[in-house]
């Protein structure tokens, strides 16, 4: 056998040349080819520099001549044909020339389907190398794209989905990266959750991470965080039954002695944590929550690490509580609270709630809040809280303001505490709504202020009786005088505080008899009784029928009655004759005038007095005390003679002025 050409010449450098060298050295490559092709593929492929060959070789298969472009592609395919070079040519797609350079064939499409049917080669080393190109060629958004607008592209996927695993030749691993290439896009990932193996997927995913193999558990976090980049994905692996699984491991890939598997483990718990429910459900691991604090205060630790980890736990940590809410009063009625806004990184939305109290008064994602309709001259007390979704402060510190006083209400309860016939008594209590301090009240008679008081009550002067009075009341604060309360009161009856008119019954012609009831309303306790006849006092008093009280003197109505008269006999004596009057001593006589006092019965006042006699008999109680009207009874009596004949006359007469009685304060 003769020697081959690249014994005595180094010529393979001449493939890189631009001109005719570089066809030379194809043609002498093929003629080695034939003589020894196990040898030249050896030294060809074990040459420090056959990437750069390789790379001329294919730039020489766009030459426009045909025996130049024939012999670069009969060279690639034979060496193609050992295992060590289909190896170093499938490699191309590792760069980017070689990337761009397999995509812009023709022949890629066709190539895609061989590449697949041989992820399920007997040879383990062949399928890996498979996986290999197809991950390669998803470096690249371009390659990703041939990939998904493939007509075959669900048949593909399909595949890589069941190349995953753990194996010794890393075909599993090469397969998880191009998946988690392909899952970086949205066409792709919504092309793989729509397979009916994106369970399988996912579970296949969740065992290689706690895998032994560093490649093929870093190639599935890489995937898993490409998966949970949007909503659908996220929530599918967190539903997955081995959810539990995955973070626990890792937790637990955050310690490994390989910096860069704890990167890859950490990159993919901030991906879970950047969604809403994943950050609930990592708060809640215990596990995660740890692992991430001891690897944050490790020294030394790897910087990008570290910043992942970092991050991570600002997206985990709850809300701080809030500081006090500030409150602006801006009237009686209005008070205006703002607070500070929080901060977080999870992506929740804070919310606030504003208490006044024990009243929530506002719920929102505001930072400000506007009172109204508030009473005036009232404390309030405010605090906040903030909340997200899983997670709620404590109150914050308390603040407390007063609104200003403004004009009170109309007193409440305005009554008529009492009256007499030139005065009534008022009553109140104070407003329901005061609104301040209370200076005091101002009583109203009409149009005319009658009363200023600090006092409940008020007594109403110099009326007249038994007429009705409008009377006003009004509170007064630092804001001036609020509106007034109206009341109607009417003044007493004359009669109403005085006896009856007297019931006189005619006994013959020198006696009467007088009965009268107490009055009806009587203000005060009552002392005696005088009864008048013909402008003389013959019961205790001066003048008409009157009752003494502690609050003054009322007399009744007059009566007036004739005696009978005698039609038979002019010369009858009276029913009482009294005996002819004597000399009497000193003595004597006083003992006389006490005999001629009679006593009253508890429930009538009785006198008998001969006719033409002037002198009266006063009715006394037990002990010579006065009678109370509470005491008295259902009426009195007297027995009176009356002096010689009296015209006939009415029986109903007018009442003289009573003195005037005064009502006490209450």
């Amino acid at each position: 056998m003769a020697g081959c050409n690249w014994q005595s010449e180094a010529y393979f450098s001449n493939l890189m040349c631009t001109d005719k060298r570089a066809h030379s050295a194809l043609e002498l490559l093929v003629d080695d080819l034939h003589a020894d092709k196990e040898k030249t593929i050896t030294t060809f492929m074990c040459h420090s520099g056959s990437e750069d060959f390789l790379w001329g070789l294919v730039r020489l298969l766009g030459s426009d001549n045909p025996r130049v472009a024939g012999n670069s592609a009969y060279i690639i395919g034979t060496l193609a044909e050992s295992e060590l070079g289909c190896f170093r040519i499938m490699s191309l797609a590792e760069s980017a020339e070689g990337r761009q350079w397999m995509l812009s064939e023709p022949c890629m499409q066709d190539m895609l389907e061989h590449i697949t049917a041989l992820l399920y080669n007997e040879n383990l080393w062949t399928a890996s190398n498979a996986a290999l190109v197809l991950a390669r060629l998803c470096i690249s958004e371009d390659g990703c794209n041939a990939i998904l607008s493939h007509p075959q592209a669900q048949h593909i996927l399909s595949r890589l989905v069941q190349a995953l695993g753990v194996d010794e030749a890393g075909r599993g691993m090469n397969a998880a990266f191009a998946i988690g290439r392909l899952c970086d896009m949205d066409t792709g990932r919504q092309r793989l959750l729509a397979l009916q193996d994106s369970e399988k997927m996912i579970s296949a995913l969740a065992k290689m991470l706690s895998c032994e193999d560093a490649g093929a558990s870093k190639n599935a976090c890489f995937a898993l965080s490409c998966l949970a980049t949007n909503l659908e994905g996220h929530s599918r692996l967190l539903q997955n039954v081995h959810s539990d699984d995955v973070l626990k491991t890792l937790a637990q890939l955050l310690s490994a002695q390989d910096s860069e598997t704890g990167w890859f483990a950490a990159m993919t718990l901030r991906t879970l944590a950047s969604q809403p429910k994943g950050c609930l459900r990592l708060r809640e691991n215990h596990h995660v929550v740890c692992a991430l604090k001891v690897v944050e205060v490790q020294p030394d630790m790897n910087p990008d690490l570290k910043d992942e980890v970092v991050i991570t736990l600002e997206i985990l940590k709850r809300l701080e509580r809030p500081g006090p809410p500030t409150a602006e009063v801006k009237g009686a009625d209005c008070v205006s609270v703002r607070w500070d806004a929080l901060t977080t990184k999870s992506g929740f939305t804070i919310k606030y709630q504003l208490y006044e109290g024990t009243r929530c008064v506002y719920d929102g994602p505001g930072c400000s809040f506007e009172l109204e309709n508030l009473q005036a001259s009232k404390t309030y007390t405010f605090k906040i809280r903030a909340y997200t979704d899983g997670d709620v402060t404590s109150f914050s510190d308390p603040v407390t303001v007063t609104t200003e006083e403004d004009l009170p209400g109309p007193p409440s309860n305005v009554q008529v505490l009492g009256c007499t016939i030139s005065q009534l008594k008022i009553g109140w209590e104070p407003p329901e709504h005061c609104n301040g301090a209370i200076k005091g009240y101002y009583v109203y008679q009409g149009r005319n202020m009658v009363e200023h008081t600090s006092d409940l009550s008020a007594i109403i002067t110099g009326l007249a009786a038994n007429t009705s009075y409008e009377i006003q009341v009004c509170a007064a604060t630092s804001k001036g005088k609020g509106e007034r309360a109206t009341i109607t009161g009417t003044t007493a009856e004359l009669g109403a505080h005085a006896p009856s008119k007297p019931h006189v019954q005619v006994m013959g012609r020198n006696e009467m008899h007088v009965t009268w009831d107490p009055p009806e309303v009587p203000l005060g306790r009552i002392t005696r009784y005088d009864l008048s006849m013909n402008g003389k006092n013959i019961y205790s008093g001066t003048d008409l029928v009157t009752a003494l009280t502690n609050e003054g003197k009322f007399e009744s109505k007059p009566t007036k009655k004739r005696t009978s008269k005698d039609e038979y006999d002019a010369n009858r004596p009276p029913l009482y004759q009294p005996p002819p009057p004597k000399k009497e001593t000193e003595e004597e006589g006083k003992a006389a005038s006490t005999k001629k006092r009679k006593s009253v019965s508890e429930g009538q006042r009785h006198a008998r007095t001969p006719v033409g006699s002037g002198k009266g008999h006063r009715a006394s109680t037990d002990g010579e005390r006065p009678k109370s009207a509470s005491s008295s009874s259902g009426s009195h009596q007297h027995h009176v003679s009356p002096t010689g004949d009296q015209d006939e006359g009415t029986e109903d007469g007018k009442t003289s002025p009573p003195q005037q009685p005064t009502l006490g304060t209450q």
